[in-house]
């Protein structure tokens, strides 16, 4: 008695899980969100007197410079002209500020006039990259303008010698890092399983841009 053997299941009644890749390219934005939170995160709270200067020299370089100037260099090379100026602007903010704690440490002091002046102009910077924000959600140029605000009044706490002006600017810089942390949740669940799990709200200015932060 010759058996006859079953036939495979085709491709259209198969039960195996088929794995569907969705983006072509990972989104440098992931990585750059993350550094910008760590870093700004670890700064505050040294501003606030948590915790000592020591570990920002190092997140702040590695997570807040490198992290975030290497998501600038990727968003070139996927076109996103938004993206690389952003990342880089910060990234590089975040390799001078711990430079200007290595000075301290080697005995070249960086005067609180020079520092003030310094996060004043990224102050500005942050300011004017919120209309080219506003094109793509609601949470990013909030973002943006906590940064400007927090940059802002921490200027001036270096400039005029207002202490209580540093402690509010990092309050509100925490802010900022949080509504960053909100937005990496958000593009990370969407670019991992397709789903929107957070709302970011509508663009400012509707100009059918990518909505992602």
């Amino acid at each position: 008695m010759v058996s006859i053997p079953s036939p495979s299941p085709s491709p259209a009644t198969s039960t195996i899980p088929v794995r569907v890749r969705r983006n072509a390219t990972a989104d440098p934005g992931l990585i750059g969100l993350l550094g910008f939170v760590l870093a700004t995160v670890t700064a505050q709270l040294a501003h606030l007197g948590v915790q000592e200067e020591s570990p920002v020299f190092w997140v702040g370089a590695v997570f807040g410079g490198i992290v975030q100037v290497t998501a600038g260099m990727l968003s070139y090379f996927d076109r996103d002209d938004f993206h690389f100026v952003v990342y880089n602007a910060f990234g590089w903010y975040w390799i001078v500020v711990p430079g200007f704690l290595l000075s301290e440490q080697l005995g070249v002091d960086v005067s609180d006039v020079a520092t003030g002046f310094f996060v004043a102009a990224f102050a500005v910077v942050a300011l004017m990259f919120v209309p080219a924000a506003a094109v793509h959600n609601s949470v990013l140029p909030v973002t943006l303008i906590s940064v400007s605000v927090g940059l802002g009044l921490q200027s001036v706490s270096y400039l005029a010698v207002i202490p209580v002006l540093e402690t509010v600017g990092a309050a509100v810089l925490l802010l900022a890092a949080s509504l960053a942390a909100y937005m990496l949740i958000e593009k990370f669940y969407w670019r991992t399983m397709g789903r929107r799990i957070l709302p970011l709200g509508p663009p400012w200015i509707p100009m059918g841009a990518d909505p992602e932060s």
